[in-house]
């Protein structure tokens, strides 16, 4: 049912391409996809991505024949673009935006008050099929939030919410979330590095155990507190791992840098 609704990208970027790969993966008809990029080198690598993928220059041609509209732009255009398209009665399609910090009201202002909207805040892992998607809706169906749930559910987890206020804690944990482990990851390897660890093996240890421990959590019936407890033996070497870091207050540290983001997030919106 799904595999066949018309699916439109206004916007080529990666975003765009890693779900277009996660919704032809997941078997949807890549000739019911739909995509515009003003770069040709973009739309060049777009039709080498699948021969059936309808690949256009122009937005409208677009927007003028599909049932979900998906806005991935970058959030400085968006208004730009938006304004550019005709959205007539006779074709309404479901609006998608995943433009960071643009919010439903300017969608509504943009679109109208009586279109179907849809703002999402995905992240970098959904290129590999593994983000995981917050979403916000207004005038949806049913059915529509159904379609919505399918669309990025073919590049990881889908997560409604209810309040838009949200967003902000969301971008802030899952949004920027992957650099955080990213750069435990770097320290994990530079460590393993200074105490002699050939960098390749180091690199591998790093990686693997992040892999692991994020199985370990997804798979577990243990809240994560109780699995790191059940990791430290008592005067054990994680127990002197944390005992040092609570002296040094790291998770007042971590609390006050995500709150940094959360913000920014804000701000960000503001402007």
């Amino acid at each position: 049912m799904y595999e066949n609704k018309k699916i439109g990208f206004i916007g080529g970027g990666m975003v765009a391409e890693a779900i277009i790969r996660g919704l032809i993966l997941h078997g949807h008809e890549a000739s019911k996809i739909f995509v515009s990029d003003p770069s040709e080198s973009r739309r060049d690598v777009l039709s080498i991505l699948n021969k059936q993928l309808n690949v256009e220059s122009d937005n409208q041609a677009i927007a003028s024949q599909v049932e979900i509209m998906i806005m991935a732009v970058k959030p400085q255009i968006f208004t730009n673009v938006a304004e550019g398209l005709d959205l007539g009665s006779e074709n309404s399609p479901m609006i998608i935006s995943v433009a960071a910090g643009i919010e439903m009201e300017t969608m509504k202002n943009l679109f109208g008050e009586d279109k179907k909207i849809c703002r999402v805040m995905p992240n970098t892992p959904c290129l590999v099929g593994r983000g995981v998607s917050a979403l916000i809706q207004s005038n949806l169906n049913e059915s529509d939030i159904v379609m919505a749930t399918y669309i990025f559910n073919s590049v990881g987890k889908t997560i409604w919410i209810q309040e838009e206020e949200w967003m902000h804690a969301v971008t802030a944990v899952s949004g920027s979330g992957p650099a955080y482990f990213f750069q435990m990851m770097h320290i994990l390897k530079s460590a393993a590095i200074k105490a002699g660890i050939p960098e390749e093996i180091a690199e591998t240890l790093s990686i693997q155990t992040a892999i692991g421990s994020s199985q370990l959590a997804l798979n577990s019936a243990d809240d994560l507190l109780t699995l790191k407890k059940k990791v430290m033996s008592p005067g054990g070497t994680t127990e002197a791992a944390f005992d040092f870091l609570e002296e040094k207050k790291l998770d007042d540290i971590w609390d006050e840098a995500i709150d940094a983001a959360r913000q920014r997030s804000v701000d960000l919106g503001k402007d």
